[in-house]
């Protein structure tokens, strides 16, 4: 029986010294899974990140450029934002209101925009 338990401990050694050097990411994994509030990026943040990246942001729509094409803005900067008629869940958005938009980065050879999921008022 100690023979079966020294060998299970062994093996399981080399497990424990793979976490054990990541152990600032397993923790910030491990808050992050518990934590039911996705991070929020801004768009200093944002533009910075790869294509389909998916982002959370919180700021104000500030003008519709026409073609589900918005300007977003946050205390960072502006981008522009595509937001889908079903995006808006029925919410009424005015320019002074702040929201929080659900979506993903999208990188084309001279622009970066968000394509909008979903938005939150």
């Amino acid at each position: 029986m100690k023979k079966i338990s020294v060998l299970a401990l062994v093996a399981f050694m080399p497990i424990c010294g793979a976490f054990a050097g990541s152990g600032k990411n397993m923790n910030n994994n491990m808050n992050n899974s518990m934590n039911t509030q996705p991070a929020v990026w801004s768009v200093t943040e944002v533009v910075s990140l790869p294509d389909n990246t998916p982002v959370v942001m919180r700021g104000r729509i500030t003008k519709n450029m026409g073609n589900n094409i918005f300007v977003f803005e946050d205390g960072s900067g502006t981008i522009m934002m595509e937001i889908d008629e079903e995006s808006w869940n029925g919410n009424t958005v005015r320019v002074d209101d702040v929201v929080t938009v659900y979506g993903s980065v999208d990188k084309g050879s001279n622009y970066t925009e968000i394509d909008v999921e979903s938005i939150v008022k």
